[in-house]
């Protein structure tokens, strides 16, 4: 029954995105209301807010579960480089193009996933590529590419907050490369992530192998 119940919630939320994307599409995100996408949707107003508080959080979730759709394919495509280094760029050249062809928006995505940070809010689940990042991450830990002093988990956030702090300057400054936003994040989180560390003090240490 509760398997049920939350693949009956799913479906539902899906529609709704999927709804509200088509008019964001038609009319442009910003002139977009809630209450036209209850009414396109089909929903009562009630049952669209006991799904997403705000506009955001529709957007928010189209764009993940288009991001889950595509990993599938792009996981293989990842996992079949070497390194870690390289299984990323080719992650991150993907995402550039992904966020070229959806620019209109990348600024309220950001708004959102920022004021979750801050709100500490877990209603709406996390990228997909956090996941793929912490695997990406273990894998490069057993190879002695990254660090093992810390987890998995924790170095991926680390490394998604780069990714959208990329995001977030490709935004604001017009002209540049989000290709080469990321991939100088890339090697900013190496750098701090690699096997020879800074301890505090400013020494260099190594750090310890498993």
């Amino acid at each position: 029954m509760a398997d049920r119940t939350a693949r009956k919630r799913r479906q539902t939320r899906d529609h709704i995105a999927a709804t509200a994307h088509a008019l964001f599409e038609r009319d442009g995100y910003e002139a977009v209301t809630m209450e036209q996408i209850a009414a396109q949707a089909d929903v009562a107003r009630g049952t669209l807010y006991n799904h997403f508080p705000v506009k955001e959080a529709v957007l928010v979730h189209w764009m993940h579960a288009q991001l889950e759709a595509d990993l599938g394919t792009l996981a293989a495509e990842v996992l079949s480089r070497e390194s870690f280094l390289s299984r990323v760029a080719t992650l991150l050249d993907v995402s550039a193009q992904w966020w070229e062809q959806h620019r209109q928006y990348a600024a309220p995505y950001i708004r959102f996933r920022f004021q979750q940070v801050r709100d500490a809010d877990e209603g709406e689940p996390s990228s997909g590529l956090i996941p793929l990042y912490a695997r990406l991450v273990a894998d490069a830990q057993k190879a002695g590419e990254l660090r093992p002093d810390a987890s998995p988990e924790r170095l991926a956030f680390y490394l998604h907050f780069l990714y959208l702090a990329a995001v977030m300057t490709w935004l604001g400054t017009p002209g540049i490369s989000l290709a080469e936003e990321f991939s100088q994040a890339l090697a900013f989180f190496v750098q701090g992530a690699g096997q020879t560390a800074t301890a505090p003090g400013g020494k260099k240490r190594a750090s310890r192998r498993s």
